[in-house]
Protein backbone atom coordinates (compact mmCIF):
# COMPACT_ATOMS: atom_id res chain seq x y z
CA UNK A 1 0.00 0.00 0.00
CA UNK A 2 2.98 2.21 0.14
CA UNK A 3 3.33 2.69 -3.33
CA UNK A 4 0.25 4.66 -3.61
CA UNK A 5 1.21 7.32 -1.39
CA UNK A 6 4.60 7.44 -2.29
CA UNK A 7 5.98 10.56 -4.09
CA UNK A 8 7.98 9.82 -7.48
CA UNK A 9 11.14 9.91 -5.48
CA UNK A 10 10.50 7.25 -2.99
CA UNK A 11 9.01 5.29 -6.50
CA UNK A 12 12.23 5.67 -8.00
CA UNK A 13 14.18 4.40 -4.52
CA UNK A 14 11.73 1.28 -4.17
CA UNK A 15 12.11 0.72 -7.94
CA UNK A 16 15.85 0.80 -8.12
CA UNK A 17 16.27 -1.53 -4.59
CA UNK A 18 13.54 -4.09 -5.90
CA UNK A 19 16.23 -4.03 -9.06
CA UNK A 20 19.11 -4.50 -6.67
CA UNK A 21 17.47 -7.38 -4.79
CA UNK A 22 16.45 -8.92 -8.29
CA UNK A 23 20.24 -8.85 -9.14
CA UNK A 24 21.43 -9.86 -6.02
CA UNK A 25 19.37 -12.77 -6.18
CA UNK A 26 20.16 -13.84 -9.62
CA UNK A 27 23.80 -13.53 -9.48
CA UNK A 28 23.51 -15.99 -5.95
CA UNK A 29 21.36 -18.51 -7.79
CA UNK A 30 24.02 -18.23 -11.08
CA UNK A 31 26.84 -19.03 -8.77
CA UNK A 32 25.01 -22.04 -6.98
CA UNK A 33 23.80 -23.81 -10.36
CA UNK A 34 27.38 -23.34 -11.68
CA UNK A 35 29.28 -24.67 -8.79
CA UNK A 36 26.56 -27.70 -8.48
CA UNK A 37 26.51 -28.34 -12.19
CA UNK A 38 29.58 -26.02 -13.45
CA UNK A 39 31.86 -27.54 -15.62
CA UNK A 40 33.87 -30.93 -15.34
CA UNK A 41 36.94 -31.86 -17.20
CA UNK A 42 36.18 -33.57 -20.03
CA UNK A 43 38.36 -37.01 -20.74
CA UNK A 44 40.25 -36.68 -23.97
CA UNK A 45 38.19 -38.81 -26.72
CA UNK A 46 41.24 -41.47 -26.83
CA UNK A 47 41.01 -45.39 -27.04
CA UNK A 48 41.15 -47.05 -23.83
CA UNK A 49 43.87 -49.53 -24.02
CA UNK A 50 45.61 -51.36 -21.53
CA UNK A 51 48.73 -50.85 -20.53
CA UNK A 52 49.35 -54.26 -19.73
CA UNK A 53 48.14 -55.14 -23.20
Amino acid sequence: MLEYTADAAVKSAMARAHAARGQVLKTGLKQAWTRLFGKKPVPALRPKVSRWA
